[in-house]
């Protein structure tokens, strides 16, 4: 069991790159918030999602509550990876340290992410074991501490599939570590990254969701050519919904819609 170190604070240019990400520090009162964990109740819940459906131009509750936590996701993870494999330093993302921040224009979403603390903990020795404890306490607050209560209290109050929600989350680590963190950390911190990175997609690595499976591991796959592609993409095997809330309908990059259309036309 790893002692836990004093905590600290974020330095200036660790902070300038983690509030490219949405961090900021919390202040009460922001207009267009609500403390995350006033989510896990039922009225509030309800209430937040309704008040965002009109301004995404969402259709039900059910589209809001996956483009939702697309939003959180991002924001809860991107500033707590890259501060964990690229400073090796802690932050706390659980439910209770976090304020849910609404604010849209043009149904583009204007929010950040508060935390209530911004002290982290820092990881200075060389022991691999400890490491992990340290890494796994970290994961547990973001994740069975945070995303996995809303994946849960989303799929209760609108029925939106779980396995939509959580593909949503699965993308967002994805691109956060392949397209953020791997390619710009400092040399010395690459390995590590790689390690964090492999550790979240291993299918043992189970209990930090507070599940019996791994949510993120179905859902990561070899990038692919594909008909509607450029580049080599990972194809999303669920629809996010994110085409019922634009008009024309638009598609995510790796939406599985327009590729079975095209494959259907080519097969004609």
């Amino acid at each position: 069991m790893f002692k836990q170190a004093p905590k600290q604070v974020l330095l200036p240019e660790e902070w300038d790159v983690l509030a490219a990400f949405g961090l900021k520090p919390y202040q009460q009162d922001e207009p267009l918030a609500i403390d995350s964990s006033k989510l896990l109740d039922d009225a509030l819940c309800l209430e937040t999602l309704q008040k965002i459906m009109p301004e995404l131009g969402a259709p039900n509750l059910k589209v809001t509550a996956s483009l939702v936590i697309k939003r959180v996701a991002f924001l809860t993870l991107a500033p707590v990876l890259y501060a964990m494999s690229g400073f090796d330093k802690g932050l706390d993302a659980s439910i209770e340290n976090s304020v849910f921040e609404y604010p849209l224009e043009s149904k583009m979403w204007l929010s950040k992410m508060p935390l209530k603390t911004t002290a982290v903990s820092v990881w200075k020795d060389s022991d691999k074991e400890d490491r992990n404890a340290w890494r796994k306490e970290i994961l547990n607050k973001a994740f069975s501490g945070h995303l996995t209560l809303l994946v849960e209290q989303f799929y209760r109050l609108t029925k939106v599939s779980r396995r939509i929600l959580w593909e949503n989350v699965a993308v967002r680590v994805f691109s956060i570590y392949e397209q953020r963190i791997l390619v710009s950390v400092a040399e010395e911190m690459r390995s590590k990254a790689q390690a964090d990175y492999a550790y979240l997609l291993d299918k043992s690595t189970t209990a930090l969701f507070g599940l019996n499976e791994n949510p993120l591991t179905v859902f990561y796959r070899e990038k692919q050519l594909t008909a509607i592609s450029e580049n080599p993409i990972r194809v999303r095997r669920t629809c996010c919904f994110y085409y019922q809330a634009t008009e024309p309908p638009v598609y995510c990059g790796s939406c599985p819609l327009p590729l079975k259309k095209a494959n259907s036309s080519l097969k004609k």
